[in-house]
């Protein structure tokens, strides 16, 4: 397939982990920044005390030394400033993980890959988008988020209509998993001259 580097963006709940799990079974390594922000979270020492400095132990466990992440979401979305320094201190995290020798092809998926102008690390982006409609039902249902916490989610990222805009291929999740699957397999093919598992 070559040597193949995706960055893959979109909305809140349109579907793009399911993308990601269908390009891994068509041989793609298939990277979710969300984990490796996680674990990057929870096991650097600099991160630890970076938040420390800033929040106390509002958002770091003075025993175990644990990040609690429910507190930390909750800190980060009262304070728009608080939001900008917690990127400024897991950013040398991103980038190491892009100057890495990623396996090739590969696929990574960024929710806010435009907003912190990662689009350059990669030969193309792929948008994944649903209706708002869509995206405030499968919050609700299958994240778990009430609709205050889901508008102050939308309120942090680039309006959807601009990552679309700014991508080189978009993916519209509004039907079945089927459908979707389809489409991204359509999409590996055009991409792949049809070179795929």
């Amino acid at each position: 397939m070559g040597a193949l580097r995706i960055g893959l963006t979109g909305g809140i709940c349109c579907g793009k982990s399911t993308a990601l799990d269908v390009f891994a079974r068509h041989g793609f390594e298939s990277i979710d920044l969300g984990r490796y922000l996680h674990e990057a979270l929870q096991g650097s020492d600099r991160i630890k005390v970076g938040l420390l400095r800033r929040f106390g132990d509002e958002c770091v466990d003075p025993n175990s030394g644990q990040v609690l992440t429910d507190r930390l979401a909750g800190l980060l979305n009262q304070d728009e400033s608080s939001q900008n320094f917690l990127e400024n201190l897991i950013h040398p995290e991103l980038e190491r993980l892009l100057e890495r020798d990623l396996p090739v092809p590969s696929v990574v998926e960024i929710p806010l890959l435009f907003e912190q102008h990662m689009e350059g690390n990669f030969d193309y982006v792929l948008c994944i988008y649903a209706t708002q409609a869509l995206q405030l039902e499968r919050a609700i249902h299958l994240g778990g988020l009430t609709v205050a916490e889901f508008y102050a989610r939308l309120g942090q990222q680039m309006p959807l209509t601009e990552k679309i805009l700014h991508s080189n291929f978009v993916i519209g999740n509004n039907g079945t998993m089927l459908q979707f699957e389809r489409q991204i397999q359509q999409f590996l093919r055009h991409l792949t001259g049809g070179q795929v598992r």
